[in-house]
């Protein structure tokens, strides 16, 4: 009970920390979308009439500006539903196996912050297979139970591999390899693990170091 409240306690810090990283640029984000549609209706059009009352032939990036500004203008209503009927789509589809596969597929490939997602399920995978080892547990149900808690589609499925592999005589280690999720750092210290016989703790150096490595990259 001790290691599952430490495990519970890891766990809320490292998600705040990857929710407050991703805070910040989606605020600006938003806020630039709702100047730049804001700026495209009203200012716009203003600046239009002007510089179309000079009769001067206009560059192509001034075209293009007054067309698209023209656009959202007279689709403002048909483009607000769009959105929010992408986004319903996209909600459900996150709900089905392969909209959760492509999602998970896709943000592991956001620069900085697929890494960082990356981190924090290899340090969550990691804590959570060490825990259960050092209490016990046996491998396979082990792996098992580390692949139900893993938020990442290929992280589990790696989990649920192994569980699966192991029981075949085969090493956690090269079975991992197969696995491109996981970085050469970590094959190599289970590997160790195993050949030392003392994988419980290999682990938890694993996840005591992309820990910090989460908290460091989000400071």
């Amino acid at each position: 009970l001790r290691l599952l409240a430490k495990q519970m306690k890891k766990d809320y810090d490292l998600r705040k920390r990857v929710r407050g990283a991703m805070i910040y640029p989606a605020i600006i984000l938003s806020v630039l979308v709702i100047v730049g549609t804001l700026m495209m209706i009203y200012v716009v059009p203003q600046l239009t009439a002007t510089i179309l009352d000079l009769g001067v032939d206009l560059p192509t990036s001034t075209k293009i500006v007054i067309a698209v500004s023209s656009f959202i203008s007279n689709y403002i209503l048909w483009l607000i539903v769009g959105f929010a009927v992408w986004c319903v789509l996209f909600w459900y589809s996150l709900k089905t196996a392969p909209g959760k596969r492509i999602f998970d597929t896709l943000v592991l490939k956001v620069p900085i912050f697929g890494p960082l997602i990356n981190k924090f399920n290899t340090a969550r995978f990691a804590r959570t297979l060490s825990y259960l080892i050092s209490s016990g547990v046996p491998i396979v149900h082990s792996l098992e139970i580390t692949g139900r808690v893993l938020g990442n589609v290929h992280f589990r499925e790696a989990a649920d591999v192994a569980s699966k592999e192991v029981q075949k005589g085969k090493q956690i280690h090269t079975i991992l390899s197969d696995f491109p999720v996981f970085q050469p750092m970590v094959i190599q210290m289970i590997e160790v693990g195993e050949e030392t016989g003392k994988i419980s703790s290999m682990l938890l150096r694993l996840a005591l170091f992309f820990e910090e490595d989460v908290q460091n990259t989000t400071k």
